[in-house]
């Protein structure tokens, strides 16, 4: 996916970027309110393309890494969460599903925690990164 953005600030290799309004944003319902959000965001610089802050870029998050990036955030817990209920039912097959559901529990947060650590080593591929001046360069 590839927006048009706004540079507000520079941080070294990150960039704080205010992605601009689409044309299907007027017939949404959020009432510009995504533009809030949409207006401190950062991206990584990743090629060191020489920018200034007022300067129009083209942004990209690759696919791939949103897949990825979701899979250990929402996917992985969500598979624990079943896989730690059957675990539980199994090991302890105690006569109500107490430990069944405390093992499904467990097994959610221990996922989410695996999660959060993968996704912060990633950090800088987890990000936007720029990959041009808007109206220079391939993309």
């Amino acid at each position: 996916m590839k927006e048009t953005a706004t540079v507000t600030k520079i941080d070294g290799d990150m960039v704080t970027i205010a992605v601009k309004m689409q044309e299907g944003c007027g017939v949404c319902g959020n009432n510009g309110t995504c533009k809030i959000r949409m207006s401190n965001l950062l991206a990584y610089n990743k090629n060191h393309i020489s920018i200034k802050e007022g300067e129009n870029v083209i942004v990209e998050v690759p696919s791939v890494e949103q897949a990825k990036s979701a899979f250990w955030v929402l996917g992985l817990p969500l598979i624990m969460l079943f896989v730690g209920y059957g675990v539980g039912a199994l090991v302890f097959r105690a006569p109500t599903e107490g430990p069944a559901v405390a093992s499904a529990g467990a097994g959610f947060v221990l996922a989410l925690l695996v999660g959060m650590m993968v996704q912060r080593r990633k950090r800088l591929e987890s990000f936007p990164y720029i990959l041009a001046k808007e109206g220079e360069g391939l993309y």
